[in-house]
């Protein structure tokens, strides 16, 4: 009788043990695609903020789907916001882009920040991409005018008041649901 008892114990004492290992697993899978979107969203409103007007160009944005899922582009000339390695162009102004792009290894959606430390006529062109949201698979913007929100920006006359940031953050192991995370960048009066 004690034997049954201690099996029955021992049975109940494992099955709790792993219920908490699969959730101290699934908090840890949770926790890393929240860091992920976060870090996307922080490195995002930091660019926004730092944008300048160049040569007449503001900030252009177009409201995308790729494959059903949102996949919105925002480009601008920017203060510098981060050092590059060598301190050879650690201040002025670069052009900055965001906008959603297959992983060449996976094939899988990520968020793309490119960078160009040039500023030129073409302010949608050149520099180099790197990865600013790997899990990062959507991308939607919408801007506020002072009245309303839009899903696109193309005013050349003005820069919008604000831009509200969506990504949507998957698992690529395909475990967890895909989290949607946001943000509101105010743009001060320029």
């Amino acid at each position: 009788m004690t034997s049954g008892m201690l099996a029955v114990l021992a049975s109940a004492a494992y099955a709790v043990f792993a219920a908490g290992t699969r959730s101290a697993q699934k908090a840890r899978l949770v926790n890393s695609m929240v860091a992920a979107g976060t870090r996307s969203l922080t490195a995002m409103a930091a660019d926004i903020r730092a944008a300048v007007e160049h040569d007449g160009v503001r900030l252009t944005s177009l409201d995308v789907q790729y494959e059903g899922l949102d996949a919105d582009t925002i480009d601008f000339v920017a203060t510098r916001t981060r050092r590059a390695l060598d301190d050879s162009e650690a201040a002025g102004r670069c052009e900055v882009g965001y906008y959603i792009d297959n992983d060449p290894e996976t094939e899988a959606q990520w968020l793309l920040r490119r960078e160009d430390p040039a500023p030129d006529d073409d302010p949608l062109e050149g520099g180099s991409a790197s990865p600013a949201g790997p899990g990062v698979a959507e991308l939607n913007l919408e801007f506020f005018d002072g009245l309303e929100w839009a899903p696109g920006w193309e005013d050349q006359e003005r820069f919008p008041a604000a831009v509200r940031i969506d990504v949507v953050v998957v698992d690529p192991s395909g475990r967890e649901r895909p989290l949607l995370l946001e943000t509101t960048v105010s743009i001060p009066a320029r």
